[in-house]
């Protein structure tokens, strides 16, 4: 009788990551579980392995199985497939994108080692702005000062322009700075946390006017920040119609930073009419997330 319980048991536990790929499957209708489920569909289907391996070898759990599993991971297929943006020539200059974490008592130690040209901060404080106000590197400075989570700057080597993102609540910086070899327009966004059926449904709408913004954008175009989305959401794939492209490599994986690189990618940066080098992590002490930095050119 000790048997037949403890296998239960086993397959019970076991069987917990395939119930979330079957949910992960489910991302297209919307449903709330379903699209958090979808951001750690590779995770899912790396954790179902044992089960696979030890019912699998009967054809209809088997095939069930695998049914399931590519259902769950045609976006992340699609995304592994799909055009990348060429790497940067000899005039490359660096941008990076960091969320230094409103609560952390640690962003001077998170901010003061970053390297860019171009760098947005997200979730800054105001003593932020006294802290690289005379920082010689980036001598042009635009800060939007909301409360809690919205606040954030945009750091810049060269002249900029630069106002208030209007995105539907969603904080951003809407820029267009003189790069050496002409004007680029740059937009620094932190779209909401989907940590609720509200908010998930807000940042689905706050990507959708993102790539709306894009499609009538003619010129080059520089999108970095906390999208708080992975690259295989429907969103994503609709800025990428847009011709936004990511690096050849991906988005690294930034949060939560403590799991590293078994984390998920939210934060990105995206290029039109740019090459992009390959994007790497920033460790960002006292920070959830680990930024990103990449370099660009025409």
């Amino acid at each position: 009788m000790i048997r037949p319980i403890w296998r239960f048991a086993l397959a019970g536990l076991l069987g917990l990551p395939v119930i979330g790929l079957g949910l992960a499957a489910l991302a297209p209708t919307g449903w709330y579980p379903a699209d958090l489920a979808q951001h750690w569909a590779p995770h899912l289907a790396i954790l179902s392995l044992p089960l696979w391996c030890w019912l699998g070898r009967r054809a209809w759990i088997g095939g069930g199985l695998a049914l399931l599993a590519g259902a769950a991971l045609w976006p992340w297929l699609w995304v592994a497939w799909a055009p990348r943006a060429l790497p940067p020539g000899p005039s490359a200059v660096r941008v990076t994108t960091a969320n230094v974490y409103y609560h952390s008592i640690q962003h001077r130690a998170a901010i003061l080692p970053l390297e860019g040209d171009i760098v947005a901060l997200i979730e800054t404080r105001p003593e932020d702005r006294t802290l690289v106000r005379d920082d010689p590197r980036w001598p042009h400075q635009r800060w939007l000062q909301a409360l809690n989570f919205g606040a954030m700057g945009l750091l810049s080597r060269w002249p900029m322009q630069a106002n208030e993102l209007d995105l539907l609540d969603a904080p951003g910086i809407d820029a267009r700075i003189a790069m050496p070899w002409g004007s680029l327009r740059v937009i620094a966004v932190h779209t909401w946390s989907p940590s609720s059926r509200r908010h998930a449904s807000l940042n689905r709408l706050q990507l959708t006017e993102l790539a709306g913004i894009a499609e009538t954008e003619p010129g080059p175009l520089l999108i970095l920040g906390d999208l708080n989305a992975t690259p295989g959401e429907a969103e994503m794939r609709r800025l990428h119609a847009c011709g936004l492209r990511l690096a050849h490599g991906g988005s690294p994986r930034t949060w939560p930073s403590w799991l590293g690189p078994a984390g998920i990618a939210i934060d990105h940066i995206l290029v039109r009419g740019l090459r992009l080098g390959d994007a790497q992590a920033v460790d960002l002490p006292g920070s959830d997330h680990h930024g990103v930095t990449a370099l660009i050119s025409p």
